[in-house]
Order: C-alpha cells, then structure tokens, then sequence
C-alpha cells in the first residue's frame, strides 16, 4: 500500500488576520474628513492650540470649481498618506446654515476657500487657481509665504442663540421709528432732526464756552480791583500822622500881641 502523501500545515488564524490587516492598511484610501460646526473644534483643536495634525480645509458648494477642487484633496489626501506626516484634508460645506459661524470666524468670503490650520493660527490659500501642484505646494510647506492669523475662538451657546435675537431686537427698538417716519413720506424729517440736533448741540457749546470765557474775565477784573483798593487802604492806616502841638503860654502871647497891635 502507498503511503498518504503528507499535508501541508495551514495558516494559522491570528497570521491570516495579520495578512489581512496589512493588505486593508495599504488598500484603504485616505479619505477627506466632513466637518460641521459642531465637531469642528473638537476635531482640529484649531483655537486651542493642541496638535491633532496639520489641517488643510476646504469651504465649497456645489459649484463646479468646488466639485474639481474635492477631487484634488481626494487625491492629495492619498498622495501625501505617507509622504507627508500629520497632514489631515478636510472640508466644509459652506452652503449648511450650520456653519455660517466657521464661515464668520476663518472670513470665507467666496467658494472654494482653502485655509491651512497650525498652531492655533490659519492662513488662507491665496492663488487664484486651483490646481492640484498648488494646492499640493500649499499643503506641503504648511501654507510657506502665506500671511498667519490667530485662529478666533468659537462662540458659546449664549452667544449664538441669544445675540442674534438681541441684534434684532435693537434694530426693531432703533429703526422701527425712522422707518415709520419713511413710511409716512417724512424720509427727510429724521435727517432734518439730526442736523438740528448736532446745530443744536454744537451752539450750545459754542455758547457756553463764550459766556464761561466772559464771566471768567470779568470775575479776574473784580478781584484785581478790590485787591487794589484794600492795597490803598492798608497804606494809609500804615502812613506816619503829623501832629501840631503847641504850648499854653505860646497861645496866650499871641492873642496879647493882637490886642496891643490894635489899641496903637
């Protein structure tokens, strides 16, 4: 009888996950992250400082030119996996009222916008064009020749929910007057009522300033006279009296001599 031939041994199961997860690792593509608002700050750390990588994110629409710029930090982002460490593409979409605050806070005026965040501190991509060598030159030099700006931090609950209603109602308590008056036909009437008040005001002052001049002169001109006149009294009570004093027998001779002269 023949013999069996011998078998091979079988991969174990912990050396095939092994096979497994390095084949997955090097398979999977680097994907883009989707941020929002919500998750924004907790993912970058981009006002706090704290490294969590060295984000590059897009603000796009629909738009063809943000549907092109997608593809290309699709491709960056497998690209520079590996040649580039600690870099992270992200994007935002600008169209959610979600996140009007991250488009307030990074000034995202037009789409596509790209910022570089490092640090606690962004700087915008700033070529018109966007092509895949350029955004890549911007990615890899962490945004090299580009103006830095401190990351704002992100406002509390209170200050999005009850701001923009305090806002209103200011508006409603300040306008709604004017408009009233515009809707009346007075559309002239609050500017006339402007000018008069700053006429006023300035008048106003103009006067004060004249008559707080004059009754100043005028109280200088008081006290330097009664300084004057108390200057003159002081002299004379301090001023020596010249007396004449004359002698008893003095006064009888002369009233004698009198009589004589007359008798002769």
């Amino acid at each position: 009888m023949t013999s069996c031939p011998k078998t091979t041994s079988k991969p174990t199961i912990s050396g095939m996950w092994i096979v497994f997860g390095m084949l997955f690792v090097f398979s999977t593509d680097a994907k883009v992250i989707k941020l929002d608002n919500n998750i924004f700050e907790s993912k970058t750390q981009a006002s706090r400082g704290e490294y969590s990588g060295y984000w590059v994110v897009s603000f796009c629409n629909q738009s063809p030119r943000c549907q092109k710029l997608k593809g290309i930090m699709s491709e960056l982002s497998n690209e520079l996996k590996r040649t580039a460490k600690g870099l992270v593409f992200a994007t935002v979409d600008s169209e959610n009222p979600i996140n009007a605050p991250l488009l307030e806070r990074f000034e995202v005026v037009d789409e596509p916008t790209v910022i570089f965040i490092e640090q606690a501190h962004f700087a915008k991509y700033s070529h018109k064009t966007f092509s895949k060598s350029k955004v890549k030159s911007f990615a890899q030099s962490h945004a090299n020749g580009e103006q830095f700006k401190p990351v704002p931090k992100p406002k509390d609950i209170i200050e999005q929910t009850i701001g923009p209603l305090l806002e209103t109602l200011a508006g409603f308590v300040f306008f709604w007057p004017v408009s009233f008056l515009m809707s009346l036909g007075l559309a002239e009437m609050p500017a006339r009522i402007l000018w008069f008040g700053v006429l006023y005001v300035s008048g106003k002052t103009f006067e004060e300033t004249v008559w707080n001049r004059y009754c100043t002169k005028k109280k200088n001109k008081k006290q330097s006279s009664n300084r004057e006149s108390e200057s003159g009294m002081l002299d004379t009570k301090s001023a020596p009296q010249h007396t004449t004093h004359t002698k008893k027998g003095e006064g009888n001779n002369s009233g004698s001599s009198a009589r004589k002269r007359k008798k002769k």
